[in-house]
């Protein structure tokens, strides 16, 4: 878990921190099982008072790390495809993960915040972001729908409206920079 996600814990605040900078904390299998697995001792701590979720480096979440998955066939099968449509993937289970832990959640966003790495940020109770964050639906450009809960998340945050034309507006941006 180490080498790709750091929690500490102190005082009653745990400190949960995305720990691949070389790649700009984008998420492979590695990851998301280091974070599924830190959500379930953090939901066991008694003494746990908030949990806070960042990145190492200068980056918040690049999102998914597809280099990584399309070298991992069978990672990726098991990410997004092999399970049941009435079972949510592991990538979607680890947005709940951050709802259903029983003290509040608090996303530490700098730079990018894109794809799974906003999922996660707006999946938490509250975000806090400095002057270079980022945030990005970016799998809209590639003509995917959103996911690890962004379409769920969003419209509850922001509301309906504005969450229908922020991806939208944001990707046509991306493109023009």
């Amino acid at each position: 878990m180490q080498d790709r996600l750091s929690l500490e814990t102190e005082g009653g605040i745990a400190i949960v921190e995305l720990n691949r900078p070389e790649k700009h904390n984008a998420l492979d299998l590695g990851m998301f099982r280091a974070i599924a697995g830190a959500q379930k001792r953090l939901a066991r701590q008694r003494d746990l008072r908030a949990v806070v979720l960042s990145g190492a480096g200068v980056d918040f979440c690049s999102g998914l790390d597809v280099k990584a998955l399309m070298n991992d066939r069978a990672g990726m099968a098991r990410l997004l495809w092999k399970w049941l449509p009435w079972q949510a993937n592991l990538a979607q289970r680890v947005s709940v993960g951050w709802r259903r832990l029983p003290v509040p959640v608090i996303a530490a966003i700098h730079g990018p915040a894109m794809g799974a790495g906003l999922a996660y940020a707006l999946a938490c109770d509250r975000r806090f972001a400095d002057t270079t964050t980022r945030m990005c639906a970016i799998f809209v450009r590639l003509g995917f729908s959103p996911d690890c809960g962004v379409t769920y998340f969003l419209p509850r945050i922001v509301g309906l409206p504005t969450a229908l034309m922020r991806p939208l507006v944001a990707a046509s941006r991306w493109r023009s920079s």
